[in-house]
C-alpha cells in the first residue's frame, strides 16, 4: 500500500521519523554543557566591554594639569609604531589622604614631595621599554633657580614643570609626557591587584638606628615569597632605612649613605612585579581594570595631552610586552656631602651611555654602552688594540685598568638585566668564553676581563660558544640553577 494511497502526505514524515527527529533534538550533557559555556562567554564578553568602555569614559575625569611650556612635543614625522616617547612618572609623598593611624603620617602635615622620580622610556621601534631611576638626593642646578639643591626640592618648590625643566636641562632628556601617583594611589593600584608578590632572601625592615624607630613600619619576619598588600608594599619600597637579619640573628644595613640607591633598586623590583601582575591579570580581566581605574581617578594626575585614546595606544603596542624584559637603570652616583647634607653626585662618566638611550638612541646602538677592559699585565698591548676598535666602532668611551684578573681567557660581566647589551660588546670581541652578571656595575656598563691566555675555561660549548654562567659561576645548564630559577618564579621572577 503507498503512503497517498494509506491517507499520509508524501511531504509528512512518519511517526518513526518524527521520534528519530525528537530524539536528535534531545541535547547530551556535553553538547548542553557546551553551550552553557559559549553563552556565558558571551556574558562575560559583553560585560567586559561595558566594564572597559566605562572605564575609559571616567579615565577622562583623572585630574589633569598643563605642561605645554615644558613637556617636548612628539615628533610629528614619527607615525604611530615609530614613536620613542619618555614619561617622567613621578611618586608624590601627599599623605593627605592616608589612613591618619599609618606609621608614614608621622611628623607630617600633607606635604607633597617628590619621593620617586622616574622616566619611563617607550620605544616602539622595536618594542622595548626602560625605566631610568633618579636619586631624590641628587645634587644639580635646579632650573629657573640661580642655586643647587636636591632634585626633589624641584618638585617641592615649582612642582611638576620646574622639575622637568630641571631633568631636560641637566641631562637632555626629552619630557615628552608627565604622570604623578600620591601615597594611596599607590596603595589602591596594589589593591586592585589583589596583592603583589615578592621574594625576601632573609627578614627584613625599616629601621633607623640613630632615632630607634621606623619611618614607614614596614616587617617582614620571614623569609621567601611573600604577598604584600597596599599598605605592605607601600612601606616596603619607601623604605630608607632598609635592614636585613643575618643567620645569627644580627640586623644588618640601614646605612643613610646607601638608602636612596638601595631603596631605588627595591623600587625597581617592585614595579616589575606590578607590572607582571597588571599584564597577566588587570588586562584580561576587567573587574582588575576597572579597581585599577578607580585607583586612578582619585589619585592620579596626568599632563593634558596624556589621553585615554593615547594610553590605549601604548597598550596595544605593547600588549605582548614581558616584564621580565623591562629594563631597569638607575642614574650612576656618587655619595658625597654638601655642608652637613649627604647627597649624590652624578657619575658622569657611567651615566653618559644610560643617557644616549634615553635620548632616543636605540637599545643596542653602541653609544648607549661603556666597555671598560681590565687585563692582566701580558695582555697591555691587546687591550690597547681592542679599547681602539671598541672605538671606532662607536662604543662609548672605553676605559683600560691593568691588574689581576682571576678568569683565565676573556670574560664579560654585565650589570642586573643587561644580557642584551653584553652581547652588543660580544659581537665586536673575538674569543669569549663566559658572560657573567655582576649586580655592582651599572646597567649599561660592560667589562670586559682579559685574563691569562693558553687556557679555556670549562663553559665553553662543543661548538666553541660562550655559556653564560650567573655571578655565583653556575653554568646556565646546570639543574642546580633551574631549581633555583623554578623557586624564583613562585614569585614571578
Amino acid at each position: 500500500m503507498s503512503e497517498q494511497s494509506a491517507g499520509i502526505s508524501p511531504d509528512r514524515p512518519s511517526r518513526r521519523e518524527r521520534r528519530a527527529a525528537k530524539r536528535a533534538a534531545r541535547r547530551s550533557w556535553p553538547q548542553r554543557l557546551l553551550l552553557l559555556l559559549n553563552v556565558a562567554g558571551i556574558g562575560l564578553a559583553l560585560l567586559s566591554a561595558y566594564v572597559i568602555k566605562n572605564s575609559y569614559g571616567r579615565i577622562e575625569r583623572i585630574e589633569r594639569v598643563e605642561l605645554t611650556g615644558s613637556l617636548t612635543p612628539v615628533e610629528d614625522g614619527n607615525p604611530r609604531g615609530e614613536r620613542v616617547l619618555n614619561v617622567l612618572l613621578v611618586g608624590s609623598d601627599s599623605s593627605a589622604s592616608l589612613d591618619p593611624d599609618s606609621p608614614i603620617q608621622e611628623g607630617r602635615q600633607g606635604e607633597r614631595n617628590g619621593d620617586v622620580i622616574i622616566v619611563a622610556h617607550i620605544d616602539e621601534r622595536d618594542g622595548t621599554a626602560a625605566l631610568l631611576s633618579i636619586p631624590r638626593d641628587l645634587w644639580l642646578p635646579i632650573a629657573g633657580r640661580d642655586r643647587e639643591a636636591k632634585i626633589n626640592s624641584a618638585f617641592a618648590v615649582g612642582g611638576p614643570a620646574m622639575l622637568i625643566d630641571t631633568i631636560e636641562e641637566s641631562f637632555g632628556i626629552p619630557i615628552h609626557h608627565y604622570v604623578n601617583v600620591d601615597f594611596a594611589g599607590f596603595q589602591g593600584l596594589v589593591d586592585a591587584l589583589g596583592e603583589v608578590e615578592v621574594w625576601f632572601d632573609r627578614p627584613a625592615r625599616d629601621w633607623n638606628a640613630r632615632t630607634n624607630s621606623s619611618q614607614t613600619g614596614f616587617l617582614m619576619p620571614e623569609r621567601g615569597c611573600q604577598a604584600l598588600d597596599g599598605p605592605t608594599a607601600l612601606a616596603y619600597v619607601r623604605s630608607r632605612y632598609y635592614q636585613t637579619m643575618n643567620d645569627d640573628g644580627i640586623w644588618e644595613g640601614g646605612l643613610a649613605e646607601a638608602s636612596d640607591l638601595n631603596r631605588i633598586r627595591r623600587q625597581q623590583d617592585f614595579l616589575r612585579q606590578v607590572a607582571a601582575q597588571a599584564i597577566a591579570s588587570g588586562s584580561r580581566n576587567p573587574f582588575v581594570f576597572d579597581g585599577l581605574v578607580d585607583a586612578a581617578v582619585e589619585h592620579v594626575t596626568l599632563d593634558q595631552e596624556l589621553t585615554p585614546a593615547l594610553l590605549l595606544d601604548i597598550g596595544n603596542a605593547f600588549r605582548e610586552f614581558d616584564s621580565d624584559s623591562l629594563l631597569a637603570y638607575s642614574l650612576p652616583a656618587e655619595f658625597g656631602w654638601v655642608g652637613s647634607a649627604s647627597v649624590l653626585f652624578v657619575d658622569q662618566r657611567n651615566a653618559a651611555p644610560v643617557l644616549e638611550l634615553f635620548r632616543g638612541a636605540r637599545i643596542t646602538d653602541a653609544r648607549t654602552i661603556r666597555p671598560e677592559i681590565h687585563h692582566v699585565a701580558s695582555r697591555t698591548e691587546e687591550a690597547a688594540d681592542l679599547a681602539e676598535s671598541l672605538l671606532i666602532k662607536g662604543f662609548g668611551e672605553v676605559g683600560t685598568e691593568i691588574g689581576s684578573v682571576e678568569t683565565p681567557g676573556i670574560q664579560l660581566r654585565h650589570g642586573p638585566s643587561a644580557a642584551e647589551v653584553a652581547a652588543v660588546v660580544a659581537a665586536h670581541v673575538s674569543g669569549v668564553v663566559s658572560v657573567v652578571e655582576d649586580p655592582d656595575l651599572p646597567g649599561r656598563t660592560v667589562v670586559v676581563a682579559l685574563g691569562e691566555p693558553g687556557s679555556e675555561p670549562e663553559s665553553v660549548d662543543a661548538d666553541g660558544q660562550a655559556i653564560v654562567v650567573d655571578d655565583s659561576g653556575r653554568r646556565s645548564d646546570d639543574p642546580g640553577l633551574d631549581e633555583l630559577r623554578s623557586t624564583e618564579a613562585t614569585c614571578g621572577r
